[in-house]
């Protein structure tokens, strides 16, 4: 795989030596919809009947393209390098540019959760259709946000084989922002909850008010030394809620268990020790719960010591106190991906 430094980001590190799979363009409809889904179907050579995952992004400030590179970190491609690792490895591999990126049409941020959910079922349904893919080991892996849209697709399509998690959401959105620094949570809590409680029908203008609102109300419960930063913080993420209101809107309505409780399809759930955006014990303590009730008898949970939310270790320590020069995404977490899939 080609090594692309870009500044201010680490060096990605891919398996060696050249691609050994095909690659090539495709694209199909939501019929449902109406949206036309693009992206790159990577395919192990000679494969006759090869399993097969679809990749899905979580949540950004923009809809990600179908590399998926960190915020911040734009060389670091977790699904081209999820991609390039499984297909090395016998598994067929689709990922897509979310809905408004790349050449995919729609807005994903005025979708809702199952409309997004509606597009891995699209997404599954065209790997069905391919002669060197076996229709009966398709299979959904889901990025965090897409915790909720990868089980709700499952329970709709009986060619979902199974579902694939990484750093999955599996509790409402408002538990996950406990975690927060004491000032920080009081302020996002009242905006969530009063994005959630909002009209659709408001305009967007009309919305930034309430939540500004909402947001200044609760600036009482900061304390004077958190109260600069927490006030600083407000146009972000009010502009950022307010320009995705539907989908926040549709999220904060979405009762993850729901989909969960009658979830049979098997399921690998893996999480990250050290991630910050969504705790492991927060949400995976919730979705054993949940499928215990479901009777799902084929599921593990695992949780990776040293992992954050994105899952990418460092291979090439820079100088001290410095940012680490070069990166790969978990090898044991890609190990966990790939014995599990030829397990099923």
């Amino acid at each position: 795989m080609p090594q692309a430094p870009i500044k201010d980001s680490p060096r990605p590190l891919y398996e060696p030596g050249p691609p050994p799979y095909a690659a090539s363009e495709v694209a199909f409809r939501n019929a449902v919809d109406d949206v036309q889904l693009a992206g790159t179907l990577t395919v192990p050579p000679g494969a006759r009947r090869a399993p097969a995952v679809l990749l899905s992004q979580g949540l950004g400030v923009e809809p990600f393209d179908r590399d998926y590179a960190l915020p911040g970190r734009p060389a670091l491609k977790s699904f081209l390098a999820i991609a390039d690792a499984l297909s090395r490895r016998g598994i067929a591999v689709l990922r897509l540019d979310d809905r408004g990126a790349g050449t995919s049409s729609g807005q994903k941020s005025l979708s809702s959760v199952p409309q997004l959910a509606g597009d891995l079922v699209a997404g599954v349904n065209f790997l069905g259709t391919r002669p060197d893919i076996d229709p009966k080991r398709i299979g959904i892996i889901g990025h965090s946000f897409a915790g909720l849209t990868a089980p709700l697709a499952a329970i709709r399509s009986k060619d979902v084989a199974f579902v694939i998690t990484l750093a999955g959401l599996f509790t409402d959105a408002q538990v996950n922002l406990e975690r927060l620094p004491r000032g920080l949570r009081a302020v996002t809590t009242a905006t969530w909850s009063a994005l959630a409680q909002s009209a659709p029908t408001l305009s967007p203008p009309e919305l930034d008010v309430r939540l500004r609102e909402a947001y200044t109300s609760a600036m009482v419960n900061v304390s004077d030394q958190e109260r600069p930063a927490v006030q600083a913080a407000m146009g972000a993420i009010v502009t950022q809620w307010v320009t995705s209101a539907p989908l926040r809107r549709s999220q904060a309505r979405t009762d993850p268990g729901e989909a969960l409780r009658a979830l049979t399809t098997p399921l690998l759930a893996i999480h990250g020790a050290r991630d910050r955006d969504l705790d492991a014990a927060t949400n995976l303590g919730p979705l054993v719960t949940y499928l215990h009730e479901a009777a799902n008898t084929d599921f593990i949970v695992a949780t990776v010591p040293d992992l954050d939310h994105w899952m990418w270790v460092c291979t090439q320590p820079s100088a001290p106190g410095q940012p680490c020069a070069e990166m790969q995404f978990s090898p044991k977490v890609l190990d966990l991906i790939t014995s599990w899939i030829h397990g099923h």
